[in-house]
């Protein structure tokens, strides 16, 4: 079985929040962090459509992609669509969780499930949003207790070295302590000097995980006063982008480009603007509503830039700096995240052993925009 802060735990190792845009909101929406889950529903939006199909599908976690609170509420009308989504997460304990622009940078996010959508190979960032500072965390647990520590650190995303998880290295020595008549030891008495065979647990863990990183230490370890050290490391850091680059199979020109994306996102509305060019093989790609970064894409050297949300002065901005753009709409390049999480849930369920439950997509029917 695992409870909704379980599923959490999950996205948020792979779209850590810290990712996020300032003004973002990302998170639990609704419901009960420690009820178990039934059923997941992924979704693009949170709509009442999705809602619906959750109470169907006896699901009682929605994990959406566009959160269902922006702003503050003030009041809460029953009648209103906002106020009718509520009634039913509550009437039916279903719980509500939006990963966005966190799940946008995350590596294996909603860019690298676009980029892998249309086959893009040799895929890099995109557009720089930030560095991660690595630091290491060192601490001294007696061995009987050493497993269970490390997995407590793993459990919330410390270790992980590339596309290695769990990384750690451990020790095996003598620690020595003598507690004073007030103290309660996990080893020995108070005022008895106690030598226990210990194991030096080090692993390595981002400067924004830390503190979380640290409260699950205490949280593992059987001793009344825990001994940790933290080191700032002077090596790489773990930069974070927004959006892809990669390059196509084989080079195309525009109407088999057109084409191609067609087949690869049945539910796209293409439209392009700036320069055609004749042949079409470096991709630059930001899902949702991407235009600010034309001119990244074209400095870049992108045969072509896909994304959605394109004005008229986008357009224009990419003629004058001579790249082609594919405006294939918010909708177009996003409704792959439902399947995408469906695919990320599932691999998480067998490795976390959460037990039998329906982790299932709901997919809008159109795009809001129709020819």
């Amino acid at each position: 079985m695992a409870s909704v802060q379980d599923i959490i735990n999950s996205i948020e190792r792979m779209a850590p929040l810290h990712l996020a845009e300032d003004w973002d909101n990302p998170g639990l929406m609704v419901g009960d962090r420690t009820q178990i889950v039934t059923g997941i529903v992924t979704s693009l939006d949170p709509t009442e459509a999705a809602v619906d199909f959750a109470i169907a599908n006896d699901c009682n976690l929605v994990v959406t992609h566009h959160p269902f609170i922006f702003k503050g509420i003030k009041q809460i009308d029953l009648n209103s669509p906002q106020g009718r989504i509520i009634r039913k997460l509550v009437k039916h304990d279903i719980a509500l969780y939006s990963a966005h622009t966190n799940l946008d940078i995350a590596n294996g996010g909603l860019n690298d499930m676009l980029a892998e959508r249309i086959g893009l190979t040799n895929v890099r960032g995109f557009v720089k949003t930030g560095a991660e500072r690595y630091m290491k965390l060192v601490t001294f647990v007696p061995s009987t207790h050493a497993d269970a520590v490390r997995t407590a650190l793993g459990a919330v995303g410390a270790g992980h070295i590339g596309n290695y998880s769990d990384c750690s290295f451990s020790t095996t020595g003598e620690g020595r302590f003598k507690g004073s008549a007030d103290t309660n030891p996990f080893l020995s008495e108070p005022g008895q000097l106690e030598v226990a065979e210990e194991q030096r647990i080090e692993t390595i863990v981002s400067k924004q995980q830390l503190g979380k990183t640290i409260k699950a230490l205490l949280a593992a370890h059987p001793y009344e006063e825990v001994a940790y050290d933290v080191y700032e490391l002077a090596g790489p850091t773990k930069d974070s982008y927004l959006g892809r680059i990669g390059e196509l199979p084989e080079s195309m020109n525009l109407d088999e480009f057109r084409d191609y994306l067609q087949e690869c996102l049945p539910h796209v509305i293409l439209r392009f603007g700036g320069v055609p060019c004749e042949s079409i093989k470096t991709v630059a790609l930001c899902s949702g509503g991407g235009a600010d970064f034309i001119g990244q894409a074209a400095a870049m050297k992108a045969d072509v830039y896909l994304t959605g949300d394109v004005k008229y002065h986008d357009a224009q901005r990419a003629k004058e700096a001579g790249i082609l753009v594919a405006d294939a709409g918010h909708f177009g390049t996003e409704e792959i995240v439902a399947d995408g999480l469906v695919v990320f849930l599932r691999e998480e369920q067998e490795k976390e052993q959460w037990g039998t439950m329906n982790i299932m997509a709901h997919h809008e029917q159109e795009d809001f925009f129709f020819i």
